[in-house]
């Protein structure tokens, strides 16, 4: 017997919901040595890839025998990211390539989006969904817990003790801060919302959601995390309105109880602070503006400098150092800022300084687009949704957690299409084409195929880096080096200027200067700028490398490697190299700067 569309439905949606409970009960929270980054240089990130590549391909599998269900909100999400895609038409796109990544999740995004449409779940369904979302905080915050108070030196994580900052799978406080305190705000939210029978569960939902209040609330204060915090008092002071009818209504006192969990958890943070000696820094950050008001000013002067076109994408940590050179050496006092910054520390200060005024119109338009999918609820509600979704906001103006994080875009994702299911404006289309369905299945098989690839790849790369001993062999096997791109470019090009150091090959050696110089572009790294002297210096191109050292100490003047003393040293070094040396003892005997860090704010 063939089964009926509305059994398919439900047999989607049921699968759907259990691919989601794996990843954020399990997968989510998988921990592989890495060598630290952002992105798909984070294995948990690579295996959520994996989840929404399968999410995407079953909701999207049968899309061609029906009417694809949509609503005004995602077409309007959609046209406004069309303006996001314009910039690669202008002309200053000569290292474009580099934003691909971050609008191809752009893309993943909406068809995951489009997929969750498909499964049209029903009001049990999508409180499952944020059940899900719950469950992926909940055990975060375990992770955490454990880390802090448990957790002791060697231990298998990789956990640094003496910071004790606890991180869960994120690898950086901050992230791990806002993705705690949605977690909070969404556990206020669903106990609003809980259906008080049957008597049992509900008791066992109360307890679950008083264990995120006070276990978040330490991890919070414990986390140091000022953005953090920010968002966790905005979120619930719009969640106030929407308890207070709730608490006037049901009057509820173990809903008021478990509100007193929040200050409670606190002083416990507060207590656990001073027990390992880490008071002095929960002071200090309210006080240290940590060199933001810095990036931020120039971000802004770089934005009104070129306003309609920008810099191009890709070109943003480029073209910060460059334009604050300029700036520093036309301002008598103004010291240079730290060195490796990919990211301004604010989401609509990127887009409009690589795209200038046509990206940064579409990034508002989905937020009103948000805005006014909202304005449909009762003004608490409305403000209620708005504070689930504010520590997540607070923290993308602050600094880049989509980039660092694939579990916040999900959040963010999920939460929003829970709301437009809920109140938004459903559209019907027509069916795709036949044709279509091998793309999109392409696209949901590819997305898969590239995450399982990446992530066994991910290992080679962190075992080659690790290993002092490691050979070009090894770098050749890696299965998919699309995945860590310009680290495994990097490390292709130093094993060539390694040998052309060792056999003197002076064309090799103007080769990988040239390279380098192309790489600075969009990646200036005071190490590559390094290598690529000593490269030309040996090559007998004195008046380049003296140019290209000047070029790289007007942009990184306090980088210790680029003093006259290293300089000297490595300059000095290079007269001692002999061919029986090894690749190595070479990089030792230099030294030469050997692996690519990640730009600032990611996880070391």
């Amino acid at each position: 017997m063939i089964p009926s569309p509305l059994l398919k439905q439900e047999r989607l949606a049921k699968i759907v919901l259990i691919c989601m409970a794996v990843y954020t009960l399990l997968a989510m929270h998988l921990y592989l040595p890495h060598l630290f980054g952002i992105g798909l240089q984070l294995p948990f990130n690579v295996m959520g890839w994996f989840f929404i590549g399968l999410i995407t391909l079953l909701g999207l599998y049968h899309c061609h025998e029906r009417r694809l269900l949509t609503s005004r909100f995602w077409l309007g999400t959609v046209l406004a990211s069309i303006l996001l895609w314009i910039p690669f038409l202008y002309p200053n796109n000569s290292v474009a390539e580099q934003a691909l990544p971050r609008m191809l999740g752009l893309v993943a995004g909406l068809l995951f989006y489009l997929a969750l449409q498909q499964c049209r779940f029903n009001a049990r369904g999508r409180r499952y969904l944020l059940y899900c979302l719950l469950a992926a905080v909940s055990v975060e915050i375990l992770l955490g817990m454990i880390q802090f108070f448990i957790l002791e030196p060697g231990n298998w994580f990789g956990y640094n003790t003496k910071v004790r900052s606890p991180y869960g799978i994120f690898q950086h406080r901050n992230v791990m801060a806002s993705f705690v305190a949605t977690g909070m705000v969404l556990a206020i939210y669903l106990w609003l919302h809980e259906a008080k029978t049957p008597k049992h569960r509900f008791l066992l939902k109360s307890l679950w959601f008083s264990s995120v209040l006070g276990a978040g609330a330490i991890l919070v204060v414990l986390l140091q995390s000022r953005a953090g915090q920010l968002g966790l008092l905005l979120g619930l002071a719009l969640l106030q309105p929407l308890l207070w009818q709730t608490l006037l209504k049901n009057r509820s006192k173990r809903l008021l109880a478990s509100l007193l969990l929040i200050p409670l958890g606190i002083v416990v943070g507060v207590f656990g602070l001073d027990a390992f000696d880490m008071s002095k820094r929960s002071l200090s950050i309210y006080t240290d503006a940590d060199g933001r008001f810095d990036i931020y000013a120039h971000a802004l002067r770089m934005w009104l400098d070129k306003p309609w076109l920008g810099f191009g994408y890709g070109s943003f940590e480029s073209a910060f150092y460059q334009t604050y050179a300029t700036w520093r050496e036309l301002t008598p006092g103004a010291k240079p800022l730290f060195t490796e910054m990919g990211h301004p520390h604010n989401e609509f200060l990127l887009w409009a300084i690589e795209g200038g005024a046509v990206p940064l119109l579409g990034l508002l338009i989905m937020s009103v687009l948000v805005l006014r999918l909202l304005c449909r609820l009762p003004i608490a509600q409305g403000m209620a949704w708005i504070g689930v979704l504010s520590p997540i906001f607070i923290h993308s103006q602050t600094e880049f957690p989509f980039y660092h994080s694939l579990p916040h875009w999900l959040m963010v994702l999920v939460l929003v299409y829970v709301m437009d299911a809920q109140y938004g404006q459903r559209r019907l289309l027509s069916p795709p084409g036949a044709w279509m369905r091998w793309p999109i299945r392409a696209w949901g098989v590819g997305v898969m195929l590239f995450m399982a690839s990446g992530l066994y790849a991910g290992q080679q790369l962190t075992q080659y880096a690790r290993n002092e001993q490691h050979s070009q062999a090894q770098l050749s096997a890696v299965i998919n080096p699309w995945v860590w791109y310009n680290r495994v470019e990097f490390y292709r090009h130093h094993w060539q200027l390694i040998h052309a150091l060792l056999t003197q090959d002076r064309a090799q050696l103007l080769a990988y200067a040239d390279w380098a110089q192309r790489f600075v572009r969009h990646t200036p790294r005071a190490g590559v700028y390094y290598n690529a002297y000593l490269a030309l210096g040996y090559a007998g191109n004195e008046d380049q490398a003296q140019q290209l050292l000047a070029q790289a100490r007007r942009l990184y003047p306090n980088v210790q490697l680029l003093n006259r003393a290293s300089i000297q040293r490595g300059r000095n070094n290079l007269g001692a190299i002999t061919a029986h040396l090894s690749a190595s003892e070479l990089n030792n005997a230099i030294p030469l700067y050997d692996n690519l860090r990640p730009a600032i704010g990611g996880a070391y």
